[in-house]
């Protein structure tokens, strides 16, 4: 790495930390604002409070990081304009695009990061934070954690779920009926038990019945009582059920799509707004990339005509930016434009705008 290239990541990397404590310190500010009174009824200790605030941080990155990710390149080249340093690097040969190239691989590098974290730590975070509110609304009521009923198809396996009440937190069952098909649709068999518990990575069921049914749905003998069975050959996980009661803002991209496949007979306007939520949830992470494209060529120019006019115009851009995004996600939800272009378009025409005006910098 050159050592202009060392300057350039220095001279926006301590801005980006001070926008990103900031911005952090700014939302836990306001978030405790709208919560604060349910820590108070519920008498949340202070140490859940800390835990709660730093296991949601992973899911409000995708928020904070792209106008931290703008203000400090914002800066950065606003100062370094004014100071005539890129005039200085320029006029020893090296080309404005040569220039930008750090600050561009940080973009990107920051839209991989962000995206990891939003696939993977995100969704827990987000749904843990969810729950975690939830009970300090009900006051530690752990009935808040119990869902009924909860209805379940497995597409792939043939078989439907009817469970009475199931805890989202020790995935304890109650009341479980399963019915399984056959390939032509017809009932193989019926269980009916009294409890489900899962235990190494097996579901079990308790105090049972199994009625087994021939191709044309008459029962074969009568029913078998079993105190217990091991489900050896069932592929459900917990995680399945959770994803069946979640909000989608909750799943990652690779839970959606599984949602999708397991569920054939879903709508299509309940299709398009799944899909309109994987694709806005897959082009999320390069924002931090668009709005770094579209710092630049402000940052640059603010240096030369003043930093207030440059940062004002570039920050109406962002939120400009957006609002483009939720009237995107919106359209492909109500089935106006396809769900892929709803996700897709507002990154792909900043990216182009950004390019432009990179383009014509001077």
């Amino acid at each position: 790495m050159k050592i202009v290239d060392k300057y350039l990541f220095k001279a926006v990397l301590v801005p980006l930390l001070y926008c990103l404590a900031g911005f952090i310190l700014i939302y836990i500010i306001y978030d405790l604002f709208d919560n604060l009174p349910d820590f108070i009824e519920g008498r949340t200790p202070l140490l859940s409070v800390i835990r709660f605030y730093c296991f949601l941080m992973p899911s409000v990155l995708i928020i904070i990081a792209p106008v931290s990710l703008m203000l400090a390149v914002l800066y950065s080249l606003s100062h370094l304009t004014k100071n005539n340093e890129l005039t200085a690097m320029r006029a020893c040969g090296i080309s404005l695009y040569r220039l930008m190239a750090p600050l561009v691989i940080l973009g990107l590098s920051a839209s991989i990061l962000v995206g990891v974290i939003h696939e993977t730590l995100g969704p827990w975070s987000a749904y843990w934070a969810h729950q975690f509110i939830v009970m300090q609304k009900s006051k530690g009521d752990l009935s808040t954690h119990v869902v009924s009923p909860l209805p379940y198809r497995n597409e792939l396996g043939r078989r439907d779920w009817m469970i009475g009440a199931f805890n989202t937190q020790t995935f304890d069952m109650r009341g479980v009926n399963v019915i399984q098909q056959r390939p032509d649709g017809s009932e193989e068999y019926r269980i009916v038990a009294k409890s489900g518990h899962w235990y190494d990575g097996r579901w079990w069921l308790q105090d049972l019945s199994f009625q087994a049914y021939d191709a044309g749905s008459n029962p074969l003998g009568p029913p078998r009582f079993e105190i217990h069975r091991e489900m050896t050959d069932y592929n459900e996980v917990p995680s399945d059920f959770i994803n069946e009661i979640k909000d989608p803002e909750y799943l990652s991209s690779l839970e959606i799509l599984t949602f999708l496949k397991t569920h054939k007979r879903l709508s299509n306007e309940t299709v398009s707004r799944v899909r309109a939520n994987l694709h806005h949830r897959l082009s999320m992470p390069w924002n931090c990339l668009v709005v770094t494209l579209l710092g630049i060529p402000f940052g640059a120019k603010s240096g030369r005509h003043g930093a207030f006019l440059g940062i004002v115009l570039a920050l109406s851009l962002f939120f400009g930016y957006y609002v483009f995004v939720n009237v995107g996600l919106a359209f492909g939800k109500k089935q106006l434009i396809a769900p892929w272009i709803g996700g897709w378009l507002p990154n792909l025409a900043f990216l182009a705008v950004g390019l432009i005006l990179i383009h014509r910098m001077r």
